[in-house]
């Protein structure tokens, strides 16, 4: 085995060697030189590859190669803040609990539709707190006069806001939400949810607007209430049969006062036209018509 003159300089980042001869040589090169060097280069490369760091993969060990050639930009913002732990990752941290759950697809099978839909969110499989179904089940401690989709629909609104506040929690502790967000938040929603379902001042249904104060519509609401009804078609009353002993139909229109129709080509008109623009054009030219 032959010794190189000049040691082969291997770069692993990008798997080449080169050999650099000396200046002062006089020596004409060979082919059997040519094929020492091209050797002595690819046991240095082979070496190299032997010598770096590996990882287990699925195709085998893999050589992790050197980054000979960093570039580093400067940012044009600072570097975002580190995810701050939330309440639960600090519990899972001290319990030993590992929080990496692998990722599961997001569409599960129901049984009841018989497809494929969604895990979580719109439309979710399984849904119990679908209202659409007319039969709901009654469990054994289930009070029978309790109304079954309210109680899902209410059960439905406690898990939301439960995870709401967590949320507004971590955040709070994280230093991006003001220290009281959430209890004024939530105190505010709780109120007008009570308020909603006492009333809140709100219209019950199927009462009109003017039986609210009194149970009598009286002789001046009862022929509102009738105006009203003999326009509420999109003719306006014109086209509609009249009843027996339904007294006159006032037109809808009547008291308003009808537009004149400007022809475009009429002398007046094209005069009285360019005297409204010029005033404006005048005023406009002034500073808006304000004195200064």
């Amino acid at each position: 085995k032959k010794k190189a003159d000049v040691d082969p300089l291997a770069a692993m980042g990008d798997k080449i060697c080169a050999t650099i001869p000396p200046t002062n040589t006089t020596t004409v090169i060979n082919e059997d030189q040519l094929l020492d060097t091209a050797r002595e280069g690819c046991q240095q490369i082979l070496k190299g590859l032997w010598s770096l760091d590996a990882e287990k993969t699925d195709a085998g060990p893999m050589g992790l190669l050197p980054q000979q050639f960093e570039i580093k930009t400067p940012r044009e913002l600072p570097p975002p803040p580190p995810k701050q732990e939330t309440k639960w990752d600090k519990f899972a941290k001290e319990r030993g609990i590992p929080t990496n759950k692998e990722k599961r697809s997001r569409k599960v099978w129901d049984e009841a539709a018989g497809t494929w839909m969604y895990r979580h969110g719109y439309q979710k499989a399984n849904d119990s707190t679908n209202t659409e179904w007319p039969i709901m089940e009654v469990k054994r401690n289930d009070d029978p006069y309790e109304d079954p989709w309210e109680r899902a629909r209410d059960a439905k609104k406690e898990r939301v806001d439960k995870n709401t506040e967590n949320k507004m929690r971590n955040m709070e502790r994280a230093g991006t939400l003001a220290k009281g967000t959430t209890t004024r938040a939530f105190k505010d929603k709780t109120r007008a949810r009570e308020a909603g379902k006492a009333g809140g001042g709100s219209l019950p249904s199927g009462i009109p607007v003017d039986m609210v104060n009194s149970k009598q519509r009286g002789k001046n609401l009862t022929k509102a209430a009738l105006i009203a009804t003999q326009r509420s078609t999109a003719s306006l009353g014109k086209f509609d049969m009249m009843r027996e002993g339904e007294p006159e139909r006032k037109k809808a229109m009547a008291g308003l006062k009808k537009r004149k129709f400007e022809s475009a080509t009429d002398r007046k008109v094209v005069k009285t036209e360019a005297d409204r623009n010029t005033r404006v054009l005048d005023q406009v030219m002034k500073g808006g018509g304000v004195e200064k």
